[in-house]
């Protein structure tokens, strides 16, 4: 099984891609697998440690990202008595094949996994050392978009400056793994996706080695849970490049400076062109603002969000 992680600073496309790529021949395309980083910190935080099947299976069923997956824990074949750091790569590689012969006519031993968690490049140090032979797609995408995307959301960066704070890190792993292994890694803005699909998604077909065809450009390789189906209503929908300034429309001026003050450079880099010319120095007074509004929405969110968990 090929493995190929979709990453980016949530909001920025990852969902929208998964489905394109998802559609390709032998391609699958799973929900967001972030449980399966959470169980190492909570079972396997130290390479000496072990844990059982049964604790597996638990942590499966009370988990509420597991439950997009639509496949029973116990179902599960060939999983060990003893889970450990060391064979828990098996693990996860079980769980995705029950996954693809529930879902999918693909053969497991032939399938490319695309999976489109957005913190993968976060765990980076983790995948790595379970699957040293995948391959990593960064998405990125303009943070004052992003910001308009996410502040209303239950979940993620709720102010100006902690969105940009979020971004510079995505940013700074993209590089950093781009300087280590070259090879493995490929960029793509979303921006470009929407002015020109055909184009980069042939490119990277190429590099993750899997056949390109028209029918990827319809996006409908990946089936939205129901749990975040009101967060990707434009997944598998016609393309507007339009969509690219609409957070002119969205955020106001102080935001838009909060964010250029704190990503500028890192914004160049990526060719997104700042609105302001004036130099802006962030201050402690921003800095306790955010703080306080990011606390605030923590546990309104928190509410929220268990409200959305319920109806999944």
């Amino acid at each position: 099984m090929k493995h190929v992680f979709i990453t980016g600073c949530p909001r920025s496309g990852t969902t929208m891609l998964a489905s394109m790529l998802g559609s390709a021949h032998y391609c699958v395309a799973t929900p967001e697998s972030d449980f399966f980083i959470d169980f190492i910190y909570k079972y396997l935080n130290k390479t000496s440690k072990n844990s059982n099947k049964e604790d597996f299976n638990f942590f499966l069923k009370t988990n509420y990202r597991f439950k997009q997956w639509h496949i029973e824990p116990n179902d599960i074949e060939n999983i060990p008595e003893s889970i450990t750091y060391d064979n828990y790569n098996g693990v996860i590689e079980s769980t995705l094949k029950l996954f693809i012969e529930c879902h999918s006519d693909v053969a497991t031993n032939e399938v490319t996994r695309i999976d489109h968690t957005p913190t993968s490049i976060l765990d980076f140090n983790i995948l790595n050392d379970f699957f040293p032979e995948s391959n990593f797609i960064f998405i990125v995408r303009d943070p004052r978009a992003v910001y308009a995307s996410v502040k209303n959301l239950d979940w993620g960066a709720n102010t100006a400056l902690k969105l940009a704070e979020e971004w510079n890190e995505y940013a700074a792993m993209y590089f950093s793994i781009k300087k280590l292994f070259p090879e493995r890694v490929s960029l793509v803005r979303y921006e470009d996706i929407l002015k020109n699909a055909p184009t980069e998604l042939k490119r990277l077909c190429d590099f993750i080695g899997v056949p390109y065809s028209s029918d990827l450009n319809e996006g409908s390789g990946f089936k939205i849970p129901s749990y975040t189906s009101s967060q990707h209503s434009l997944v598998g929908k016609t393309l507007d490049k339009h969509r690219i300034d609409h957070w002119k429309h969205k955020l106001n001026h102080r935001d838009i400076l909060l964010i250029e003050s704190k990503s500028n450079l890192m914004m160049k880099v990526f060719n997104y062109d700042p609105t302001h010319s004036i130099k802006y120095r962030i201050r402690v007074r921003d800095k306790v603002q955010t703080l306080l509004n990011e606390t605030f929405y923590y546990f309104a969110n928190k509410i929220r969000k268990r409200k959305r968990e319920k109806n999944a």
